[in-house]
């Protein structure tokens, strides 16, 4: 796998340098610091041009990519351990790598427990995720399911409650109780949850949006859905 980008990298580097197979660097700025982990044999100065050939066009490299160990999925009944205030995150047809990583950085930043992705209808931890993330994909542990149908199911006997979000939801986000284990589900722009996810939910949520303009990018959702959750169960930094 790639990663690009000074901050992905730098999670990546400081928690996973054993993982690290090659480092790339432009040859116009300095090696930074965090580098200090790497061997120095991995390491390649190498112009701009060469690095901007390895990554997507026009994406922001910063001058720097790494070639790294594939992230490892977790086994989704981990999540029976969870202490008893957590957070998870389940994305229905997520496939834009833009929104999962943004979803991802969210989820790192307000503590939460896990993103659960479905390997057939959701967007895989590529490099765009792992840029658009920030960072956060080394933080949060990622669950990969073949149905996440069945996954509510365990999630459910494992303590969770079930909360969706959609423009037609019954309650506000703010007026249910968050506290205790909480997996909001959130689906795509386009069709949103689909039903079978909606009709296993204990709680299909809705935000208070101007009613002359409700639609939210599903990343924005997740934002105001994980600091709700983080605020009511006394989360701190």
């Amino acid at each position: 796998m790639l990663i690009y980008g000074i901050h992905s990298c730098r999670h990546a580097i400081t928690r996973r340098a054993n993982d690290v197979l090659r480092v790339y660097v432009s040859n116009k700025r300095p090696i930074p610091a965090w580098m200090s982990g790497v061997p120095k044999d991995a390491v390649l100065c190498v112009s701009e041009d060469i690095i901007a050939r390895m990554v997507p066009k026009y994406a922001a490299h910063q001058g720097i990519v790494i070639k790294i160990k594939d992230i490892t999925s977790r086994d989704i009944s981990a999540l029976s351990d969870t202490p008893p205030n957590c957070a998870v995150a389940m994305l229905d047809e997520v496939t834009d790598p833009h929104n999962v990583g943004a979803i991802i950085r969210t989820a790192a930043a307000f503590g939460s427990a896990g993103v659960i992705l479905s390997e057939r209808s959701s967007c895989s931890v590529n490099s765009s995720v792992i840029k658009s993330a920030s960072g956060g994909t080394e933080v949060v542990p990622t669950y990969v399911v073949s149905n996440l149908a069945q996954a509510i199911e365990k999630l459910k006997t494992y303590g969770f409650w079930i909360v969706s979000f959609s423009e037609a939801g019954s309650v506000f986000l703010y007026e249910l109780d968050l506290t205790g284990k909480v997996c909001m589900v959130f689906g795509s722009e386009g069709s949103g949850i689909r039903k079978r996810q909606l009709d296993n939910s204990d709680f299909v949520s809705k935000l208070p949006t101007n009613p002359d303009f409700t639609t939210l990018n599903v990343s924005t959702t997740a934002a105001i859905a994980f600091y709700e959750v983080a605020r009511q169960n006394g989360f701190q930094a």
